[in-house]
């Protein structure tokens, strides 16, 4: 078993809280590497849950041109999510329309911006994400590949990580440290996973085999398979999502949490605040 870092951990476990409570199914689709082909199953699985009548909502943190706005045809506009935390912009200025039933919050700078905030900030962050969330059936959240391995608090927040590991030797091996790493920072011990550019189903499956017995062995947590996509990637997730997610649990409202460099710095005000 890995070490955890215990503020990470909790500051985590309580965006989870808020992200469970009466809300939709919140998913963090992570990657080890690029050219996995995540962006692209993230756009095909919202459209397809759309098409299906589900109300989507992406978050995408993917700073790089082809992300997905471009994937739906737009340009990407001048406001992030960073804005609305901040309080420049109201959410509905930042969301994009993408298409029916779909929404687009831009939040490559978020991603950046949000790994030190002060109580104030954490409570906005909190806010701002509740507000994502109001009418919509399923948040997917294209997560940022980051230096190290670190999820931002947005997609730390997921009730679900779903980690989109190709079927070559280094991508396994990036996902691999991925997934060690998110345990130890946020103690996570339950992960989904999505293989892609498999050649066959039993390649797939294959990967997936191996991935969960050394995460098992090795790390301690449980791998899930939720999907595949084969060469190249045309396939989408949304009968995965739909059918082989653990039910979202009834729980009560976060009352508020308090980010890691806060409590650090106050910890007599961490009582009043969750």
């Amino acid at each position: 078993m890995v070490d955890r870092n215990p503020w990470d951990c909790d500051q985590a476990d309580g965006l989870r809280r808020l992200f469970g409570s009466r809300m939709p199914q919140v998913v963090a689709f992570a990657s080890g590497r690029e050219a996995c082909g995540r962006t692209t199953l993230v756009v095909q699985t919202a459209a397809a849950l759309a098409a299906a009548g589900h109300g989507v909502v992406v978050v995408d943190e993917n700073p790089a041109p082809d992300n997905t706005l471009a994937a739906f045809g737009l340009a990407g506009g001048r406001h992030d999510f960073f804005n609305t935390v901040r309080g420049d912009r109201a959410l509905a200025q930042v969301a994009v329309n993408a298409a029916p039933l779909v929404r687009i919050v831009p939040a490559a700078r978020a991603a950046r911006e949000f790994d030190h905030l002060d109580l104030g900030g954490f409570q906005r962050l909190a806010a701002g994400l509740r507000e994502i969330q109001r009418g919509a059936s399923f948040v997917l959240i294209d997560s940022a590949n980051r230096r190290g391995g670190r999820l931002s608090a947005i997609a730390a927040s997921a009730r679900h990580v779903a980690v989109v590991v190709a079927a070559q030797g280094p991508a396994i091996t990036h996902a691999y440290a991925l997934i060690k790493r998110i345990a130890q920072d946020y103690g996570r011990d339950h992960f989904q996973i999505v293989v892609t550019r498999a050649r066959s189903a039993e390649e797939s499956r294959a990967v997936f085999d191996n991935m969960r017995r050394v995460a098992r062995e090795h790390i301690g947590v449980r791998l899930d398979y939720l999907g595949a996509a084969a060469v190249p990637v045309t396939e989408h997730l949304a009968e995965a999502l739909l059918h082989r997610l653990p039910a979202v649990a009834e729980v009560g409202e976060m009352g508020g949490l308090v980010p890691t460099s806060f409590e650090a710095r106050r910890p007599d005000l961490v009582d009043s605040v969750l």
